[in-house]
């Protein structure tokens, strides 16, 4: 009609307006908002946007910490993080170097810890650091083994990496002589606010599995100690590295279980927290599965919580424990803790199998300290599960009850995320068998299945099969809340929302999500020398793989390297990272030929460490061993 106002548009409202709808949103869609239109771009270019959108999504993650620590940089946290969620997701990594050589190596907080020759090694891999701490083993030792005899060949060939935190390195020290194994605390901090960098030195059993877990003030280790005429049990112990005051207690209920797979620890605010599927008595779990879980407070070995989340049912099918991978991560919204779970199932005990996220909220000791504080004589056992006694009467504590160990009459799709639909053509998945699988893990904060996989390269007949390992990912992303297939009712309305047996909404319940498709890189016409650095001798063998939000890191043979050591190679999903060493992938040509450098393909410089009895001290300051290397690139 003649005369009459244009309908409105979102870049047409009010600013404050605006503002309401884009702070409800998360970091992804702001990015995807900012780009449909020049108008809407510079409205969310506000830093108020910004700001609200770190403290209601990415508060927990690194980025967003850094930005509210410095009161500013709130824009550039939310397009960095969604830059590194969407290599992550596309298999699309910013850069790949050798960042050293090790005989074996542990990374935490985005620093790389690993041991080369005689000496241990720190280099800050999230800041591009230049410079590690360096630790000289062959110092260390002899002041552990008073009076070791001169020959013991190499005592440094004993150390067993295991954890690294704030500047903390713990070790497992294999007995020499007559001694037995001990765990080894060294404070490798670069400046010293200790009187001390022994912190812990303690024997342990010379046999079966130890797990630490540390912060800056507190250590966690637990040993699985065997038993005659048992399935033997762990024993735990918590000690305070200030004081050296011990607390000790085993683990209740809990048979023995492969860490990682039926059983996990994980350290969240000085608390131990512990993760079990298999228990003792199967009385009450014959047709269902729980997640058992107990939380550990420090310095006080009476104040512990315990409780169980369901997990599933036994006739969904049977589980392929080959796969199965269980941990505990902090979600980077909520700051909480979160069990996860990855499983490969037979649904239904169908022929079809395919793998399956499966993640579950924890309490925090907050929360359990509010519900049950110090002082509550029930506290250390009132979380425990009594649902399936017939005498237990109502919960005195309903929040509880809903909360944490809770049977939900159906999952909410958040929760879980199968790899595959049923329906989806199997030619288009490009799985890979377990044996091909060198690493499989879940990136939470991107929604991706992250495996490293040996594609080997196709040849001709009669020509020996090179490995080729290659980065293989399969994300998801939520979906149009409007049902525009009429898949829930009639076409163009909202998903429906989920109701509980009183009729309240429950909260998430609408969503849908679409899985991304799967990706491989390095590309099939990726030059050869790429190929070569992710995989530098003609068989991968043995590769150990650990990953964090930004990047993976692993070990994998390489010929020239000394006995026992392997090289180091980075995958890097951060465009924030600088390393010096690192050269433009357009530097190569397609025979694999570098031109900045005249060197040809699985050529790599090798440079040992001197072996030294003494350096002025425990602790130096040592150039990158990245930089002697000098193998890197940038891929884009």
């Amino acid at each position: 009609m003649a005369g009459s106002c244009p309908p409105p548009t979102l870049d047409s409202l009010p600013f404050d307006v605006f503002y309401q709808i884009a702070t409800l949103l998360d970091d992804r869609d702001c990015i995807h908002l900012s780009r449909s239109n020049r108008a809407i771009h510079e409205l969310m270019i506000s830093d108020l946007i910004a700001r609200k959108t770190v403290e209601s999504v990415l508060a927990y993650s690194k980025e967003g910490r850094t930005a509210l620590a410095a009161q500013s940089g709130y824009r550039k946290a939310v397009g960095h993080r969604f830059d590194i969620h969407e290599a992550i997701a596309t298999a699309s990594p910013y850069a790949v170097a050798m960042l050293a050589y090790a005989v074996d190596f542990v990374y935490h907080q985005g620093v790389l810890c690993y041991r080369v020759g005689h000496e241990i090694r720190l280099l800050n891999v999230h800041r591009g650091a230049r410079q590690e701490q360096v630790l000289n083993l062959y110092e260390v030792i002899p002041r552990l083994y008073t009076g070791l005899q001169e020959e013991v060949l190499d005592p440094a060939a004993r150390v067993n990496l295991l954890h690294y935190s704030n500047g903390i390195v713990v070790f497992r020290l294999e007995g020499i002589g007559a001694q037995t194994d001990s765990l080894v605390a060294i404070d490798m901090a670069p400046r010293q606010s200790r009187r001390k960098r022994l912190l812990f030195h303690k024997p342990i059993p010379s046999s079966g599995p130890i797990v630490v877990r540390h912060s800056r003030s507190y250590l966690w280790y637990g040993v699985f100690v065997e038993a005659l005429g048992s399935q033997g049990a762990w024993l735990c112990r918590g000690v305070d590295l200030a004081t050296d005051e011990t607390i000790e207690f085993h683990l209740e209920q809990v048979v023995g279980g492969e860490l990682g797979q039926t059983i996990c620890f994980e350290i969240y605010q000085d608390h131990l927290y512990t993760i079990s599927t298999q228990v003792t008595s199967e009385d009450d779990e014959r047709f269902s599965s729980f997640y058992h879980w107990s939380c550990y407070a420090p310095r006080n070995k009476s104040r512990k919580w315990s409780g169980r989340l369901w997990r599933r049912e036994h006739r969904e099918g049977p589980i392929n424990e080959m796969w199965t991978d269980l941990s505990i991560r902090k979600d980077e919204t909520t700051g909480r803790p979160m069990i996860l779970e990855c499983r490969r199932e037979w649904p239904n005990g169908k022929s079809e199998n395919h793998r399956t996220t499966y993640i579950e909220p924890l309490p925090t000791p907050a929360e359990l300290q509010a519900v049950h504080p110090e002082g509550d004589p029930k506290s250390p056992s009132s979380w425990s599960d009594d649902s399936d006694n017939e005498d237990a009467g109502p919960s005195k504590d309903p929040v509880i009850d809903q909360t944490y160990d809770h049977r939900p009459e159906k999952r909410l799709r958040r929760n879980y995320h199968p790899e595959h639909e049923l329906s989806d053509d199997p030619n288009e998945r490009q799985e890979f068998i377990h044996a091909y699988t060198k690493h499989h893990s879940y990136d939470l904060a991107s929604s991706t299945f992250i495996d490293l996989v040996n594609d080997p390269t196709p040849q001709a007949a009669g020509v020996r099969v090179q490995d080729r390992l290659r980065l293989r990912t399969v994300s998801r992303k939520r979906k149009c809340p409007i049902d525009e297939e009429g898949i829930t009712g009639d076409p163009g309305l909202l998903f429906p929302v989920q109701l509980v047996p009183n009729d309240l909404p429950i909260q998430g319940s609408e969503e849908r999500f679409v899985s991304r498709g799967v990706h491989l890189w390095p590309s099939e016409e990726s030059p050869a020398e790429l190929h070569n650095l992710l995989c530098p001798d003609q068989r991968s063998g043995v590769v150990t793989a650990l990953a964090d939000e930004r990047s993976l890191i692993y070990s994998i043979s390489c010929p020239g390297l000394p006995s026992q050591h392997k090289a180091l190679i980075l995958i890097s999903f951060d465009p924030a990272l600088h390393l010096p060493t690192l050269r433009p992938l357009s530097s190569l040509g397609t025979t694999g030929f570098d031109s900045a450098t005249g060197e040809r393909d699985g050529v790599y410089p090798v440079a040992v460490p001197t072996p030294r009895a003494s350096s002025g001290g425990l602790i130096r300051e040592a150039d990158a061993l990245y930089r002697v290397i000098n193998r890197g690139y940038w891929l884009r």
